[in-house]
């Protein structure tokens, strides 16, 4: 087993892991893993609430072989609690959609803490500083 397959298995429900597009001029996925199966970990980006499936051998997302996880490094805590409340904050967003599809969130709502642009920032260098292996 590689480093980076043993990397992967060591993911957990709750964990918080980076992917991004290849190559890594795309977007960042930081997702928060809800299942693991032996062959496959299901997470949702915590910042758009899309749900996603990977591969837990190679990271690779299963059906859009674009999306691979990066960086399995724990955030310091307090960062980890910024970037779960965010999840919690855009997840609840979510539900007043889809109960109303009217639904509009409150004038300024939508903008980042002090606190949110810290993590997020500091998330922008932490995870590159801490990448998986690349695959082999």
């Amino acid at each position: 087993m590689t480093d980076r397959e043993a990397a992967l298995q060591k993911i957990t429900v709750g964990d918080i892991f980076h992917a991004s597009l290849r190559p890594d001029s795309g977007p960042s996925y930081i997702c928060l893993t809800l299942q693991v199966h032996d062959d496959r970990i299901f997470a949702r980006r915590t910042t758009i609430q899309s749900v996603h499936w990977f591969d837990r051998k190679t990271g690779v997302e299963i059906g859009d072989d674009r999306v691979v996880i990066d960086s399995v490094e724990p955030l310091p805590e307090d960062i980890r609690k910024i970037i779960l409340g965010l999840d919690q904050k855009y997840r609840e967003d979510e539900y007043r959609w889809a109960e109303d599809p009217d639904w509009e969130p409150p004038e300024g709502s939508s903008r980042l803490t002090l606190d949110q642009r810290r993590a997020l920032l500091f998330i922008a260098d932490f995870y590159p500083a801490h990448r998986l292996p690349p695959r082999s």
